[in-house]
């Protein structure tokens, strides 16, 4: 929002609940074309609205509401009359109908019965809105010229046909008043009026307030708000009432106005569709580079379908609310994401005119961001003045001039060559093979056609360098096999077609059309192409080499599990700490000997030594 002055405080400007005196002191600004102000006593719509059908009827009753004369006397030959053909074209333009005596004096000069061809036997309505330069429209061209940048004409009767508070380019509608510096105004979104209520947008503003005081709790006015998008969505019934927020708890990340957001209902969920670090939705891909059989677009496509049921389902939960809420405010960042809302499915249609769309950009899809889409829509935001546009000054142009058209420049013809250039490049593209063969037979052209200009082409001189370069497979097989061109022509590198590709896929192209044609259809050598190489061998290569990828790539991704596994593990002994070694349980003879001193030890081990030895010779004696 826009910065709001001290002595107006931004809670204050709700357009459903505006204080008084700043309610009564909104003034309603109006522009004419140039989006210059125009201070006028202009009537209110409404009135405007009540003159036009006091015309109508007029009109029906025998006074012509167009010419705004009495028709009576006349009677239907008045209709068909120069004189109101003439003041329909100026209704056409913003223009005021002139007097019979000032028609008089604008066609005196012009020597014909009828201007415009009224006396014809066709009574037909569709002549008044005939497209042909006639003379009426001349001297009407004649006099929008002669008006001023500003909008007034030279007599100053023009000044203020046009002017309308809708005139500005802008999404707003602006108000003047007194709170505010000479060069500042109100500013209130177009898009919370309906089309009428947008003619009477001061009038309808002071009815929202009072319907807000004078309607119970269950009866006060309510919009839906649907934001999709990137696989997220948000929807809200918000009430155009606010919270009481006084005594609440604060949030870091809400104002004030956002806090006081009354959400009647409201729900966000996400699914994932949209392909991480790329963009773009699955269906989107699929429509543009073909149907993709990965286990991720599998499950974007999946949840694309499952997020537009989820949405539907929703709406149809929320129909009670839809039907009898004021504005649905809808943001979708595709066609196919809107088509969501107004799916036969939902209770929604396309042409509800309730339905609208953000005047501004949004952010990704959430509960917060609803609120805060709300909040700049239904406040009034401080302005400056629209500045006027200035407009170059019109012409006037002579008759002569507008009835005779202009003589538009012939282009000059390009050179043959270069035509054929430009249409065997765009067949090549496009991988066009049959319309290819078919524009070279029409025209008699050769297979090694040099392409020109020649120092544009001089890197590609001939189709077969360019369909080699730009990677075209299927082109490079039909070029040689098909129709026979010459690999062994060189560009002014001195490289042949072979040598200007780095992909495998058409490199193998150019093998097995040497197997197509065989050893006696050229030099193969000296066009550097490799030994030949049936389909049948080509399939078997790209499938070993298949296999020899996927190998790669399961190892690699069991080594990065078992890395993961390992750096898993290190980090749970980590977080452990260190353990403690534990002594191993000592026997009795070393808690025995523990107590000794060393001569003692050294007394008690020969002992030992000495009965074993007594042991070994008694078992010796015993054999």
């Amino acid at each position: 929002m826009s910065d709001i002055k001290p002595r107006i405080k931004s809670n204050d400007l709700y357009v459903f609940q505006l204080p008084q005196d700043i309610l009564n002191s909104l003034q309603l600004m109006v522009f004419d074309d140039s989006v210059a102000e125009v201070q006028t006593d202009k009537p209110s719509a409404v009135a405007n609205v009540k003159k036009e059908a006091s015309k109508e009827d007029q009109s029906v009753q025998g006074r012509c509401g167009t010419c705004e004369i009495d028709s009576k006397p006349d009677g239907k030959e008045h209709y068909k009359t120069d004189f109101h053909r003439f003041n329909i074209k100026r209704r056409l333009n913003g223009l005021s109908p002139i007097t019979l005596s000032e028609f008089e004096k604008l066609v005196e000069n012009e020597d014909v019965e009828s201007l415009s061809g009224s006396d014809s036997n066709s009574d037909s309505e569709d002549d008044f809105y005939d497209e042909d330069k006639d003379k009426l429209s001349s001297i009407l061209e004649e006099q929008l010229a002669s008006m001023t940048v500003s909008g007034h004409s030279n007599d100053g009767t023009e000044g203020t046909q046009n002017a309308s508070h809708l005139n500005t380019r802008s999404p707003q509608i602006f108000f003047k008043s007194p709170f505010l510096e000479k060069d500042e105004v109100f500013a209130a979104y177009k898009a919370l009026f309906s089309k009428v209520s947008i003619e009477m947008a001061l009038e309808t503003i002071k009815n929202w307030n009072q319907s807000i005081q004078e309607k119970k709790d269950d009866e006060l006015p309510y919009s839906a708000l649907f934001m999709v998008g990137g696989g997220h969505f948000a929807g809200a019934i918000v009430s155009h009432k606010r919270l009481n927020i006084k005594g609440s708890m604060t949030k870091n990340n809400e104002t004030l106005q956002e806090r006081a957001v009354q959400f009647l209902e409201h729900k966000t969920f996400h699914r994932y569709t949209t392909r991480r670090k790329q963009g773009g939705s699955q269906s989107a891909m699929d429509n543009s580079k073909g149907k993709a059989n990965s286990a991720g677009s599998s499950l974007r496509r999946y949840n694309e379908v499952a997020l537009r049921m989820d949405i539907q389902q929703l709406l149809n939960q929320w129909q009670p609310y839809l039907k009898n809420c004021q504005n649905i405010f809808i943001r979708a960042k595709s066609t196919s994401d809107r088509k969501i809302f107004l799916d036969s499915n939902t209770c929604l249609d396309k042409d509800d005119p309730r339905i609208r769309s953000f005047p501004f950009t949004t952010k990704r899809p959430t509960g917060h961001e609803l609120k805060k889409a709300w909040c700049q829509l239904t406040y009034l935001h401080i302005n400056h003045k629209p500045k006027v546009e200035i407009k170059k000054e019109v012409v006037a142009k002579k008759p002569d001039e507008i009835r005779s058209p202009v003589q538009e420049s012939t282009p000059v013809v390009s050179d043959p060559d270069e035509i054929h250039t430009r249409e065997l490049i765009s067949l090549l593209k496009k991988s066009r093979a049959p319309a290819l063969i078919s524009y070279l037979r029409k025209n008699n052209l050769d297979v090694n056609f040099v392409l020109k200009p020649q120092d544009e082409w001089f890197q590609t001189p001939t189709m077969l360098h360019y369909a080699s370069q730009q990677g075209l497979r299927n082109m490079v097989l039909i070029l040689l096999s098909n129709l026979k061109c010459d690999p062994t022509i060189k560009n002014d590198a001195g490289k042949t077609p072979w040598a200007l590709t780095k992909k495998t896929e058409v490199k193998q192209a150019f093998q097995m059309a040497r197997h197509n044609l065989g050893e006696q259809f050229t030099d193969w050598n000296l066009s550097g192409v490799g030994e030949p190489l049936s389909r049948e061998d080509v399939e078997s290569i790209n499938d070993q080499e298949k296999q020899r990828l996927d190998s790669e790539q399961a190892k690699l991704i069991e080594q990065e599990l078992s890395a993961a596994k390992e750096k898993q593990r290190f980090e749970k002994e980590a977080s452990r700490g260190p353990g403690k070694v534990l002594a191993p349980q000592l026997s009795s003879l070393q808690r025995n000997t523990n107590s000794l001193t060393d001569d003692q030890r050294m007394r008690l081990m020969r002992e030992q030594r000495a009965r074993a030895a007594e042991a070994r010779m008694k078992l010796n004696n015993s054999k």
